[in-house]
């Protein structure tokens, strides 16, 4: 039996992470059942029971090169692991857990991560000389592999492929009516000082389709994190119409509310992946370049970055959207079935390294959106 041991950011009550896990868990094992997956989360008895997978603890030293030392195949990602926003010593971590599987001679792949921001030349350094040292990287979008070639990545294959949580796309059902019949916008936000204008133009978008009868939910996608910001906005409006879904770490719960809405405002990328893959159409704002990666690639504004974020431009784009609101939901669909079939590429080109085969990585281009 093969051991695959998989390193990102899980177990820490984030939707759209465990969302991210479940999907590579579920594909690898549905393309060779008899895979054996070792996760390193920060909540390994979280992860077991949510995942139904062994899990060891992140910053457990012993766990950890166990675990390497047992693998037949390491993979790094999905997710956003090789930035240094949230942290200096982030990028680090990462590289270590890879650098300790290539000391202990084991296959190593990026899977489908995005890349950056980097903003120290010092942590492009690390990403060059670890990076060059895997045997095949993947990456969700084009920046990213941008980046890489920027930053002296050149040595093992690199393939643009897809975000992992597009391989759940053939799970979901049609979009489910809302029960009452009213249409609802979901919210999904997160606290980000760079951006002064955020609070007041989701909050005038609220307010505009408010009155013109809708329900507006706020979605926490990272628990602890987007609560009380939630609770904060919600408690501005002041109208029996709004509401904060409070949950736990479900991402299935998060991906059911989202498909039941009718329009996704948010600055979370996995919130709006969930939107596309059910035919919601999508405002994004942008925090971080993998939301703006995004939204380019979709053919999309960008707000905060590329497109000025105000209220007038979000109230437009609103407007836009729900002109032509048939025509969006069906564009999404598309593109979310082409990500589809990109992402379940990834895992197919896992399993190839895993099983010494000659990797196969050709990735057609995916249609214009609108097309």
């Amino acid at each position: 039996m093969a051991t695959i041991v998989l390193s990102g950011y899980f177990g820490y009550d984030n939707a759209g992470d465990e969302a991210l896990l479940k999907a590579m868990i579920e594909t690898l094992q549905r393309l060779r059942p008899d895979v054996h997956i070792v996760v390193l989360s920060g909540k390994p008895a979280f992860t077991r029971r949510l995942h139904q997978v062994e899990a060891v603890h992140r910053y457990n030293p012993f766990s950890v090169i166990t675990a390497l030392l047992r693998a037949d195949l390491v993979i790094s990602g999905g997710g956003s692991l090789l930035q240094d926003v949230t942290g200096v010593l982030t990028i680090p971590y990462y590289l270590l857990v890879i650098a300790l599987a290539r000391l202990f001679r084991r296959k190593v792949m990026f899977y489908a991560q995005g890349i950056g921001p980097v903003r120290r030349a010092f942590g492009q350094r690390l990403i060059r000389m670890v990076a060059n040292k895997a045997h095949l990287i993947t990456l969700r979008d084009f920046a990213s592999q941008e980046r890489l070639r920027q930053w002296g990545v050149n040595a093992p294959p690199i393939v643009v492929t897809a975000d992992p949580v597009f391989s759940l796309y053939n799970r979901q059902g049609s979009r489910r009516a809302a029960e009452t019949g009213r249409k609802q916008a979901v919210f999904c936000l997160r606290r980000w000082p760079d951006f002064a204008e955020l609070e007041s133009s989701v909050l005038a978008v609220a307010e505009y389709l408010l009155t013109r009868g809708w329900r507006v939910s706020f979605l926490p996608m990272h628990r602890t994190e987007d609560t009380p910001y939630s609770i904060e906005l919600a408690s501005r409006l002041q109208h029996p119409s709004v509401q904060v879904i409070q949950h736990h770490a479900d991402f299935q719960e998060s991906i059911d509310i989202i498909g039941a809405s009718d329009l996704v405002i948010g600055v979370r990328l996995h919130a709006l992946i969930f939107a596309t893959m059910q035919g919601v159409p999508v405002v994004g704002i942008a925090y971080d370049p993998k939301v703006r990666d995004m939204m380019n690639e979709m053919k999309r504004p960008a707000f905060g970055d590329g497109t000025p974020l105000n209220p007038d431009t979000l109230m437009v784009e609103v407007e836009r959207i729900l002109d032509d609101y048939d025509g969006e939901r069906k564009r999404a669909r598309l593109w979310a079935e082409q990500m589809s079939e990109r992402s379940e590429k990834t895992a197919r080109m896992a399993l190839q390294l895993l099983e010494g085969r000659e990797i196969i990585h050709s990735v057609e281009a995916t249609k214009p959106w609108g097309k």
